[in-house]
């Protein structure tokens, strides 16, 4: 039951993130949604993530179990008592329907799932910058810059970007705001910071680690 309940809490948190990556602020992730469906009772316009709901619910209930087993392990009388037959009976073929239920979902919804690259493109241009600052105050330092003074400039203007950020801006003025102050440029030069501030190579090696891993698994199901 603790193995079901470790592959319900990975795909449940896979879920919530598809959930939030679904919302309106976002608008990354889908999924797939027929031509005739529903997707809110009360609003038409809505498409409610309504597999990983499913998932994130069933999940709940399969993360339970392990403590009705082991309860039972812990409180059989001397040799053993017949008080986990009954609950025996419920949460194992539960367990392990609700499980692949759960592992079901998930691996249609990632088939048939749809990326929206113009969103994802908005939000990193409109928040990785903020992500992106932590390279410049590590550069800084590299060149001999005080981390404390640093991070306090790349601070303020991060609260000054983040304002205009939130208050509608087509763009993140923080690389500019960082490329224009002086304080910085004394030990970096802006085309340097400009550089540090692109976010679109933030993903180091994950592609490729990514892919080594989808190699490893097909191996693997090559060899079952």
């Amino acid at each position: 039951m603790n193995e079901l309940a470790c592959i319900a809490a990975s795909l449940d948190k896979f879920a919530l993130d598809f959930r939030i990556l679904q919302s309106p602020a976002f608008g990354e992730w889908a999924e797939p949604f027929g031509r005739k469906q529903v997707g809110s009772s009360a609003m038409p316009f809505k498409r409610n993530p309504i597999n990983m709901e499913n998932v994130c619910s069933l999940a709940r209930f399969v993360a339970a179990l392990p403590t009705v087993a082991w309860d039972n392990a812990s409180q059989a009388i001397l040799e053993r008592s017949l008080d986990d037959s009954a609950n025996r009976r419920l949460f194992f073929p539960e367990g392990f329907l609700a499980t692949d239920e759960i592992v079901r979902r998930c691996t249609r919804i990632v088939r048939e799932m749809t990326l929206d690259e113009e969103a994802m493109a908005r939000n990193m241009a409109r928040f990785g910058p903020f992500a992106a600052s932590e390279r410049v105050l590590m550069a800084l330092v590299a060149a001999g810059g005080d981390r404390q003074q640093g991070h306090e400039w790349i601070r303020e203007a991060s609260l000054q970007a983040w304002d205009a950020v939130q208050k509608g801006t087509d763009e993140n003025p923080l690389p500019d705001l960082l490329a224009t102050d002086e304080r910085l440029l004394a030990y970096l030069p802006a085309d340097r910071i400009r550089a540090l501030m692109d976010a679109s190579a933030h993903v180091g090696t994950a592609g490729e680690r990514a892919l080594a891993l989808v190699g490893e698994i097909g191996e693997l199901e090559i060899g079952d």
